[in-house]
């Protein structure tokens, strides 16, 4: 399976005081979570169907996204997941294998934070810790789609939102 991953939290610059909230310790409160929009588009149909290999390659491409809600420490987190069954996994040899299908899903949740949080701790709660919670609930959503469509279902393992955030931050820098 090839990952890529991007993302990025819109909202105000300065730190977030909501020490009246709740609890005098900080955290992330978790809200609603919600399927925002999925696609499938099966290439080839329905010759496709007549030669499938028995466990074809996904490739996937993962974005976090977050925006502030207003002026309350409420944030929608999207986790955005495009994936592409290939026939085979690229190779030197042959570096585009067949498109069978192509899934792109966005599965977004509500979340609030509470205590005092300095502003440089509000991007690794919305964009590691947040998905962490997305990420069960997509990934369902999404072999779900990928079974349905008739093909096999691909072994998608958790991802390490922490050391893919870690990663994008050096990228930037």
């Amino acid at each position: 399976m090839d990952q890529t991953y991007t993302d990025s939290v819109k909202g105000g610059s300065e730190s977030l005081d909501v020490a009246d909230s709740l609890p005098s310790t900080s955290s992330l409160i978790v809200g609603s979570q919600y399927l925002r929009m999925m696609s499938i588009d099966v290439q080839n149909t329905p010759d496709i169907y007549r030669e499938l290999p028995p466990q074809p390659h996904i490739g996937m491409t993962v974005d976090v996204t977050g925006r502030q809600l207003g002026d309350q420490p409420t944030f929608e987190v999207s986790l955005v997941i495009r994936a592409q069954g290939l026939e085979n996994a690229p190779s030197e040899g042959v570096p585009n294998p067949k498109v069978l299908y192509e899934v792109s899903l966005a599965y977004a949740g509500l979340f609030g934070l509470t205590g005092r949080i300095p502003q440089d701790a509000v991007e690794p709660l919305l964009l590691v810790e947040a998905p962490r919670f997305l990420f069960p609930p997509a990934r369902s959503a999404l072999l779900g789609v990928i079974r349905e469509a008739g093909f096999p279902s691909p072994n998608i393992q958790p991802i390490d939102f922490h050391a893919l955030w870690q990663s994008r931050r050096q990228q930037q820098r």
